[in-house]
């Protein structure tokens, strides 16, 4: 009970801190820009934008040192200290010399801006497991949106920069107390900090070995670079319609307050959807293509509102649909590499862009006035679309590294928690194809072949790569019960596969014990352990029967799937060995809680028999239900219900609707219905259950006729 109040408290501290420290980045660019911008003729913005980025290069070294020696949950908080403080003597300076005050912002806001976020996203990362991780991420993520939305709207209403500042720094020193709440336990730092020991800092010649980390890499570069340039042309403008400081503030706050409130829909409506539907790469080459096509549009409407579509389109697309396709770009790296060079790639080569663009833009301004406004758009334009280029290129560089982590072991994937397409393609393919056990050896390279005997032993036979071999082992009937755990991790290996679970399921009960002790091992490899339930099946008994209902609780869907249906199996032909009515309850209880947009990633990598009528269209995490409520309720009229809800036909859906109302307990009908497209439970009638029961088996062949109407069109 402590653990779970503790962690609670951790989620509301991580989720107000996000608020808070998005809010702060928000205002203090908007105050950033309204104090250099009026102060300083705009030729000079490429200049300090360079001097920038090379603090921040400077800065980024020894911060990230500083992350590794002693770990996120000691700098960070102190960062935030150092962060509050400055704002108060830029508030001081201000009062001096708004143009001292004005530089010293804008190298302050490049130097800590990127490391204070990312020191707090890796304190998230290290305060939760991955499941609470996972779990509670969308709330901090939302509160973080939100934050973003408070800080123009803050900068909206306080419009003097004298106001700002002091509020900046008190949004610094609050979140410098807050994130003591967010300290990881030791048991969680120790490993890492242990493994990271001996590294002195950031490595740069993993860049030099790994071709996908420099697209990577080059996409970050090309993207900031075409940024700096439409945002150098925004702010002429901006400059030339508001040459007043308070005026020119007031439009910033307004202006990314929109943006960020179209960063919110295009996250909501629009990521997920091209994620599943198009993949990594051009989901995040939306971003570049934006500013691309922003700038082409500039050449046509080139006054502050073209201005203003083009920056804007790059900072929506850029923090909604660039971000959400970046981040698992970084999937197939191991996790060791991943510390030494993603903070380079984040930080260091964003500046190396801002240094690339705005040197171009300098040079741009050489050139006569008339000219060097559109030669800006066109580069810029070229720019971005050379990024989005490169974005598209992408996937086939993380295919191809994912493949390898996949197989080497470096990288381990769940099919439900994957949202993009192009992940869930690779990871299909690879589980479904890659020959584990027989092929691989202890350290995931290729095991060499053993050379057959001259009167080659059954147990030789089994060990070789040689599928013809192994399948004739298999077939020399019962083998010794020793022989088993080799058995099982030739079923990883698909192209025999199915053999040996032929050869398990006639070794007799004797093995069901070893069999469960695999199946409900996580360190097992999930190729073996789904399909152990299949095997588990024909050995019907308490022991089988109880090992499969824990399998109901994996943490692999098809793990939990086939258990389900195998208990299916094992209870049809033995209802004395029916698990508990109140277990099985709380087994559909956790399914449900999932809720219907996780049932819609469930896959199933083995393929399964389906209901001849609904076919493909079934909703696996449905299809998974009905089995387990199939456990404690009459199995025909349950899948009679189930191809009902699969029809168009409202009289049939409201008929299951209704036979469901009165069979499934109130505890899970209430969160049953949400996942069946209802509103709310169907209403009661006056008809006893025994009469919906005959009426819904009178429907079947009426349901049968609607489904076979509906298979041309799907």
């Amino acid at each position: 009970m402590r653990r779970s109040s503790d962690t609670r408290s951790a989620v509301i501290v991580a989720a107000l801190g996000a608020g808070v420290i998005i809010a702060q980045q928000v205002a203090a660019k908007v105050t950033r820009d309204a104090l250099f911008l009026p102060n300083f003729p705009i030729g000079n913005l490429p200049t300090m934008k360079i001097w920038a980025a090379l603090f921040s290069l400077a800065v980024l070294w020894p911060a990230a040192r500083m992350m590794r020696t002693w770990g996120p949950a000691r700098v960070v908080p102190v960062a935030f200290w150092a962060s509050g403080l400055l704002h108060l003597c830029e508030w001081g300076l201000c009062a001096y010399s708004r143009r001292a005050a004005a530089v010293a912002l804008y190298l302050h806001f490049a130097g800590f801006g990127a490391v204070l976020v990312s020191g707090f996203w890796s304190m998230v990362n290290e305060r939760f497991d991955p499941h609470t991780a996972k779990k509670r991420m969308a709330r901090i993520a939302g509160s973080a949106t939100l934050g973003a939305l408070v800080g123009g709207l803050t900068a909206a209403v306080l419009t003097e920069p004298l106001q700002m500042l002091p509020l900046l720094a008190a949004m610094h020193l609050f979140c410098a107390w807050l994130l003591h709440g967010l300290t990881p336990s030791p048991s969680r730092v120790a490993p890492a900090m242990e493994a990271d020991r001996d590294r002195a800092g950031p490595d740069l010649s993993l860049l030099a070995k790994l071709p996908y980390l420099r697209q990577l890499a080059l996409l970050v570069l090309l993207g900031a670079a075409s940024a700096n340039l439409v945002e150098y042309i925004f702010s002429d403008r901006v400059k030339q319609s508001y040459p007043v400081e308070a005026d020119m503030q007031f439009f910033f706050a307004v202006f990314y307050t929109a943006t960020n409130l179209i960063s919110l829909l295009l996250q909501t409506i629009v990521t997920r959807r091209l994620l599943e539907k198009a993949g990594l790469g051009i989901t995040a080459g939306a971003f570049p293509a934006a500013l691309s096509a922003g700038s082409l549009g500039m050449l046509f409407w080139p006054g502050l509102a073209g201005a203003s579509a083009a920056r804007g389109a790059g900072l929506a697309t850029q923090n909604s649909l660039f971000r959400s396709a970046y981040e698992p770009l970084y999937t197939p790296v191991p996790a060791a590499e991943k510390r030494s060079v993603k903070q380079i790639i984040d930080v260091g080569f964003e500046r190396l862009g801002d240094i690339a663009g705005n040197t171009v833009c300098k040079s741009l301004l050489m050139l006569p006035a008339g000219m060097a406004g559109s030669a800006l758009m066109a580069v810029a334009a070229i720019t971005g679309a050379l990024g989005a280029w490169v974005a598209v290129r992408l996937d086939r560089g993380y295919v191809s590294a994912l493949e390898r982590s996949l197989l080497d072991r470096s990288v381990e994937l769940e099919a439900e928690d994957i949202g993009d397409q192009t992940t869930r393609a690779t990871l299909t393919r690879i589980t479904a194809v890659m020959p584990i056990g027989p092929r691989l050896s202890a350290e995931g390279g290729e095991a060499a072949c053993p050379q057959p005997d001259p009167a080659p032993q059954p147990i030789d036979d089994l060990r070789s790569a040689d599928p013809v071999r192994v399948r004739r082992a298999l077939g020399r009937g019962v083998l010794e019960p020793e022989r088993v755990p080799e058995l099982v991790q030739l079923l990883a290996w698909d192209e025999v596969a199915r053999d040996v679970m032929r050869a398990l399921g006639h070794s007799g009960p004797g093995i069901s014990g070893q069999l469960i002790d695999a199946m409900l091992d996580s360190s097992v490899t999930f190729a073996i352990r789904r399909r152990i339930p299949a095997i588990l099946a024909a050995y019907p008994s308490p022991r089988t029967v109880t090992g499969l209902f824990a399998g109901l609780r994996d943490r692999r869907f098809e793990v939990r799937f086939r258990c389900g249906r195998a208990l299916l199996k094992v209870i049809g032909g033995n209802p004395e060995l029916r698990p508990p009515h109140e277990g099985v309850l709380e087994a559909v209880g956790r399914e449900l809680d999932l809720g219907k947009h996780l049932w819609e990633t469930h896959r199933l990598l083995d393929g399964c028999e389906e209901d001849e009528l609904v076919g493909p269209r079934a909703n696996r995490g449905l299809d998974h239900v009905f089995t387990l409520l199939a456990l404690i309720l009459p199995e025909e009229p349950l899948r009679i219900a189930f191809r009902a809800l699969h029809t168009s036909d409202e009289v049939l859906r409201g008929t299951a609707l209704e036979y469901l109302e009165g069979a499934v307990p109130q505890s899970l009908r209430d969160r049953l219905w949400p996942c069946l497209d209802e509103d709310r439970p169907a209403k009661r009638t006056s008809r006893s259950h025994e009469e919906i029961l005959q009426s819904l088996l009178a429907s079947h062949e009426s349901i049968q006729l609607k489904l076979r109407e509906r298979e041309p069109r799907d």
